[in-house]
């Protein structure tokens, strides 16, 4: 005598509740989700400044010339140039150009101010305007440093936000009159985080 074995599989009504329970976790997610890649495509942009102005610096050693970043969009776009400031056959005028053709969201606005030493705990909590001073740049001599007729003319302020949600992360960039350079969040405190900005 054969044994019949019944087979069971899944009823319609069980694959729609789970097709709606999906449907209701990733309704719940996709706000984390949109803005955990906002926050990738504003550090990218910011990391991309940050590797822009280490470039003119190295250059302008190793050239024992001036070397400039110049961003160059008006609107706040992440583009700019890296070239030598006195055109040679051996320095010329655009060592290294980017343009952010990923992340449209992520865009720029600088201060030429001179920062405060020692940077106050609260000067980075008001974000700087979408391409507010651009086009500008900033030029490092021969040994690396920003020259002194340039300081308060250069830039000493870079923040990189996201245009399109408010709530993204924001980072700054602070190029120092000796040349340092460095990348930070405003909203972290230094204090305790050595990625805060004061």
């Amino acid at each position: 005598m054969l044994m019949e074995r019944k087979q069971r599989g899944v009823t319609m009504i069980e694959l729609l509740i789970a097709i709606v329970i999906m449907g209701l976790l990733m309704t719940m997610g996709m706000p984390a989700f949109n803005l955990w890649t906002q926050n990738i495509q504003t550090r990218g942009a910011a990391e991309s400044i940050l590797n822009g102005l280490q470039l003119a610096r190295t250059e302008a050693v190793r050239r024992n010339t001036n070397v400039r970043l110049d961003l160059t969009d008006a609107t706040g776009v992440v583009s700019w140039t890296v070239g030598c400031v006195t055109v040679t056959a051996d320095c010329p005028a655009n060592i290294q150009s980017y343009s952010n053709e990923a992340g449209k969201n992520a865009r720029v606005g600088v201060s030429v101010a001179a920062l405060p030493a020692p940077i106050p705990a609260n000067h980075f909590d008001v974000p700087l305007t979408i391409g507010n001073g651009l086009p500008a740049g900033v030029t490092f001599d021969g040994i690396g440093r920003m020259p002194v007729a340039n300081i308060g003319a250069d830039i000493s302020r870079i923040d990189v936000m996201n245009a399109a949600n408010a709530n993204a992360r924001r980072m700054v960039i602070v190029v120092e009159v000796g040349g340092q350079v460095r990348m930070c969040d405003p909203a972290l405190p230094r204090a305790t985080n050595p990625q805060g900005c004061a």
